[in-house]
């Protein structure tokens, strides 16, 4: 906002003799969406095409869910150990950086635009943490059962260790194809401009990892009815929704 006050402020916009041609302008922009805060640099290529580099910051947000443990009751001479849920947390947090061609149909006359490129980011995408205080003691009396007892994710066992804690990561592909459409250019005709944009990207089939090493799929295991399991079973295709704030420097 304050960038916004400041541009209309001080900066009056101005169209005449404005042309469009190969790369003679520069425009940046500032967006916020579904990828995070955004920041980029854009030029035109002609009426018809723009180029666009950008980099998305995406803040922590944090997924809660009780997920099922691989084992019901466990009699152990006069004691007993009753397993129930696990309390698992995922924490999504990255930096991606994209690149993009923006289309204009219409050239000059129209802004509404058709866009494809790719997005770069860490394969990883949620770190998962957990804890069950039953499998620590279980695991405090009885060490010869450390490692026996998992967390059931999707169809993923992640292994609980000997202080009763789950961790893993869900990674996707490095590099994610994009696809989107919207209206607004990234170098406006005039200093100030706007733009939204809809599309998505295909990171793939999420892969569950532990110590950096990807944990087979059990297929005889129960998929999970927790909603970081439904994650992992059903998003390939993360959506973009993005509301931007264009400018023109150049």
């Amino acid at each position: 906002m304050v960038c916004a006050v400041a541009l209309l402020g001080f900066a009056q916009a101005s169209a005449q003799d404005y042309e469009r041609g190969i790369f003679n302008h520069l425009g940046a922009n500032l967006s916020v969406g579904t990828e995070g805060i955004s920041i980029g640099v854009a030029a035109p290529c002609t009426d018809y095409l723009e180029f666009g580099l950008g980099v998305n910051f995406m803040p922590g947000i944090k997924i809660k869910g009780d997920v099922n443990i691989n084992a019901g009751t466990i009699p152990i001479g006069p004691d007993t150990y009753t397993f129930d849920k696990l309390k698992l947390e995922g924490s999504m947090s990255r930096t991606t950086f994209d690149f993009k061609v923006s289309a204009y149909p219409f050239g000059a006359s129209n802004a509404f635009f058709l866009t494809a490129g790719l997005s770069f980011g860490g394969k990883e995408i949620v770190k998962l943490s957990g804890h069950n205080d039953e499998v620590a003691r279980l695991y405090r009396e009885h060490p010869e059962y450390t490692g026996v007892i998992s967390a059931v994710v999707d169809e993923y066992d992640i292994k609980i260790d000997r202080q009763g804690n789950a961790e893993g990561d869900i990674r996707v592909n490095a590099v994610r194809p994009y696809v989107g459409l919207g209206y607004g250019r990234l170098v406006p005709k005039n200093r100030v401009g706007f733009r939204v944009e809809l599309g998505c990207q295909f990171m793939g089939h999420m892969k569950v990892y532990q110590n950096g090493q990807q944990l087979d799929v059990d297929k005889a295991i129960k998929k999970g009815d927790d909603d970081i399991s439904k994650l992992i079973d059903k998003l390939t295709v993360y959506p973009v929704l993005k509301f931007t704030l264009t400018g023109r420097i150049l």
